[in-house]
């Protein structure tokens, strides 16, 4: 697999919070997501996924085991498989990174994995993301019913 065959992503928790970026398509479409991106040359997965949560939210993380390493079907095919990272913030406050290339960031969240009965209908029905937050969820939590 090539290096940007894989999204490397950080599951940046703060307790039971994870940290979700939001974003802006050029045509409309907006979503919440996990911080994450393609390898540069030579870089270690590790650092990759230091320096996507550097660039998309403003933190210095520590990154930590891997949590789990799923195939990834998103719309555009861009990667092929999602290896994602438990992580926590060294230092800083998230803020939105601005302009990423294929969307703009906007906003930033910490949501509650221990409460989903609270989350807003479309992130249980985001086909993405509900997955990899029961993903997270059985990992941290140890809660492995599905939260939708």
């Amino acid at each position: 697999m090539s290096t940007r065959d894989i999204r490397y992503q950080a599951a940046v928790l703060a307790g039971s919070a994870l940290l979700l970026l939001r974003c802006r398509t050029p045509d409309g479409e907006e979503f919440w997501l996990l911080p994450g991106g393609g390898r540069e040359v030579g870089e270690s997965e590790t650092a990759c996924v230091a320096r996507e949560v550097w660039e998309e939210a403003g933190v210095e993380i520590a990154v930590g085991p891997l949590l789990y390493e799923v195939p990834a079907h998103p719309p555009d095919g861009t990667y092929v498989w999602w290896r994602t990272y438990q992580c926590h913030i060294v230092r800083g406050e998230p803020a939105p990174g601005g302009k990423e290339g294929w969307a703009t960031l906007t906003a930033v969240r910490w949501l509650e994995l221990a409460s989903p009965a609270e989350w807003e209908p479309a992130l249980h029905a985001d086909p993405f993301l509900a997955p990899q937050l029961d993903r997270i969820r059985a990992a941290v939590i140890g809660d492995s019913a599905p939260a939708g």
